[in-house]
């Protein structure tokens, strides 16, 4: 599995790809380069926010612990 640092890597690369492949489409939304281009850098983003809230989640279990609550 990619670490956090690599997947944010690949979203940066996948935001250039889009912008590159909405100046070829130009007006046409329903370009499939386009469209596939963008749905990459949606799922790329959403699996890194769903690293960030494991993390987080993790950070509270622990305090939670230590607090005795």
């Amino acid at each position: 599995m990619a670490t956090l640092e690599q997947l944010k890597t690949h979203v940066s690369n996948a935001k250039e790809k889009t912008v590159e492949a909405k100046k070829k489409a130009g007006d046409n939304k329903y370009d499939s380069e386009f469209r596939a281009a963008r749905k990459k850098e949606k799922r790329l983003s959403r699996k890194v926010s769903a690293i960030g809230y494991v993390e987080k989640m993790k950070e509270e279990k622990k305090k939670k612990k230590k607090g005795g609550e």
